[in-house]
């Protein structure tokens, strides 16, 4: 702080300090209000560019989302278990050398 503004402080009563004090977070909240209408006016001329609004950029993940897949498998023992054939072998499709025994039919 430069000295002018430490006294003018120090010379100020306590009641003008508290005016101070809520001129000062009044300005700053002014200032905060300004700058968050020019961060949001920036953010939707952006996601102008893409032909997206802001929420889906925000939303937006680069990686394709892959389906869970169809079931290829089921376990006889409990119809609940399938597989899709994506993936480790579940248990119940491991000890087995032919898993189309097992096969769902399409």
């Amino acid at each position: 702080m430069s000295d002018n503004i430490e006294n003018l402080i120090h010379s100020y009563s306590v009641e003008q300090l508290k005016q101070l004090i809520q001129t000062a977070e009044d300005t700053i909240e002014q200032k905060k209000d300004g700058e968050i209408e020019a961060l949001r006016d920036q953010m939707f001329k952006m996601a102008d560019q893409y032909d997206m609004t802001p929420e889906e950029v925000i939303n937006y993940s680069g990686r394709r989302k892959r389906s869970p897949g169809k079931p290829k498998y089921r376990n006889p023992n409990n119809p609940e278990q399938t597989w899709t054939g994506r993936g480790k072998r579940p248990g119940w499709l491991k000890q087995l050398d032919d898993i189309e025994v097992f096969r769902i039919p399409e």
